[in-house]
Order: structure tokens, then C-alpha cells, then sequence
């Protein structure tokens, strides 16, 4: 794939082993320009938002009082946002000036299609800029000073690593692909290999399904005859059914089989 460098490569699952498909705010401003748009169409990140749901307010008899806002400690925090899913967390805080977007994870200046591809082995969680308020529930997510911009962390929050959005592709590829190394079975770096091939050849056939389309256009205004027309439509169809098969295989090929539990493999 255009820029991915060597290495490994993988996607987010849900609880069973399976990766979503991505997307997010702003994600054409970060994906390679070199890609068509079914390959585009696949590097979309699935951002989860949380709700931060107060706790009920302790009522009087005969009275209501509204629900009351507490910070949360980090391990029930934790605990609310990874909820039955068990992949390993990519966690996004936005900033007031970055909201609505990926800017503390994509780079505005080196190729992106790496982190779109690694990003689909995460259960990946978008949080808002409020989430730094004293009394939210996610706050204690985000200690110090200088808090992370974003971290990457097995689902209960073990073996994390903060990042602060000026962190280089070396690190972050780093540590997503050991994320994904200690919670999948299956090798992602074949998987990788596979996915980049696949983009390959998606845009290969989107070319295809363009020129013909030009063709079809063209001959139809040219008052061509109908069997000509009909032998560019079969082939336009036959293009599309190439496109829907690559893009099914795609889906196929991100599966990653998540190791048993520590519980189960004794």
C-alpha cells in the first residue's frame, strides 16, 4: 500500500474476534489521494462516543433531585468505555481546537493508510474536549499536567501508552502493533500484506469501471449502436461484481482470531 512501510498491519474486532469498518470525522483530508474511492471507502476508523451518564442524585422523600456529575476513578472509567468488548482500546481525546476530528492520531504530513489499517483490530473510542472537566466521568482516563492526547491499552487498561499527538508513525505503529500482538492469535502482518493487495486491485477496477463508464457515455451520445451499448454495460456490471467481491474479501481478510482468556488456555 502506498507509504505503509514494512512490518505488520491489522484492524479492530468486536467482542468475537471480528474488526469494524472505520470512519470519522475529516477521515478523506488524511487518506492518501493516490487511492480510489472503494479503497477510500475502507479507511474509515468506527469511533464509539461513550455516554458519560451522571449517577443519580440521592432523594429525599417526596422530592427529585437532577442526577448528579462525578468523576469516576480510572479503572471504572476504564471499565464503562472498553464495556463487553475486549480488543484492545485506542482512545481519543479531541482538544477545542482538533474537535471533529483526528488530527492527534493522522498526520497532515506523512501517509496515513497504516494507522487506518492497524486501526481496525481496535475498539477505537473518540471522547469530547469536556472530558478533562473536573467532575467527568471519564476525567480520571487522563492524569497530569500535560494529560495524553490519546492511548492505546489492553481493555482493562494494562500495558498502556500515552501518546500527545506529536508523537512520530515509528511510535505509534509501535504500539499498536504490540497491542494487537498480545490480544490476537492470527498473525496480522500477513493480513496486512493481504488488505494492501486487495486496495490495490480496487483501484485497478475503479479505473476500469471509469473508462468504460466514459466509453458508455461517450457512445451513447454518439448515437452508437445498441449492442454496443449493451456489450459496455455487461462489462461496466461484470467490473462492479469484481469490485463488490474484492470489497467482501476485504472484510474476510481482516478477521482476527483473539487468543483464548488466561481462564480458558489453562
Amino acid at each position: 500500500m502506498g507509504g505503509s512501510g514494512g512490518g505488520k498491519v491489522s484492524r479492530p474486532a468486536p467482542p468475537g474476534g471480528v474488526g469494524p469498518t472505520t470512519g470519522g470525522p475529516g477521515a478523506g483530508g488524511y487518506i492518501p489521494t493516490s487511492r480510489g474511492p472503494s479503497s477510500r471507502s475502507t479507511l474509515r476508523i468506527d469511533w464509539q462516543h461513550p455516554k458519560a451518564t451522571p449517577e443519580p442524585a440521592l432523594q429525599g422523600e417526596g422530592t427529585s433531585a437532577a442526577p448528579r456529575r462525578r468523576a469516576l476513578s480510572a479503572e471504572e472509567a476504564l471499565a464503562r468505555i472498553a464495556g463487553g468488548d475486549r480488543r484492545p482500546l485506542l482512545v481519543l481525546r479531541e482538544c477545542l481546537t482538533c474537535s471533529g476530528t483526528e488530527d492527534a492520531l493522522m498526520s497532515s504530513k506523512e501517509d496515513n493508510e497504516r494507522t487506518y489499517l492497524l486501526a481496525r483490530w481496535f475498539h477505537c473510542v473518540k471522547l469530547s474536549p469536556d472530558v478533562l472537566e473536573e467532575d467527568h466521568p471519564f476525567r480520571n482516563l487522563f492524569p497530569g499536567d500535560k494529560p495524553a492526547h490519546l492511548f492505546i491499552a489492553n481493555h482493562d487498561g494494562s500495558a498502556r501508552h500515552d501518546l500527545q499527538g506529536t508523537h512520530s508513525r515509528t511510535e505509534l505503529w509501535g504500539a499498536m502493533e504490540g497491542a494487537i500482538e498480545a490480544y490476537y492469535q492470527d498473525a496480522y502482518a500477513p493480513a496486512l500484506k493481504r488488505l494492501t493487495r486487495i486496495l490495490d486491485n480496487l483501484d485497478e477496477v475503479d479505473r476500469s469501471i471509469a473508462e468504460l463508464e466514459t466509453r458508455f457515455e461517450l457512445a451513447v451520445s454518439g448515437g452508437a449502436d445498441a449492442s454496443k451499448a449493451r456489450k459496455l454495460q455487461a462489462e461496466i456490471a461484470e467490473r462492479r461484481t469484481q469490485r463488490d467481491e474484492l470489497l467482501a474479501a476485504a472484510e474476510k481478510v481482516a478477521l482476527l482470531a483473539p487468543k483464548a482468556p488466561a481462564a480458558d488456555a489453562e
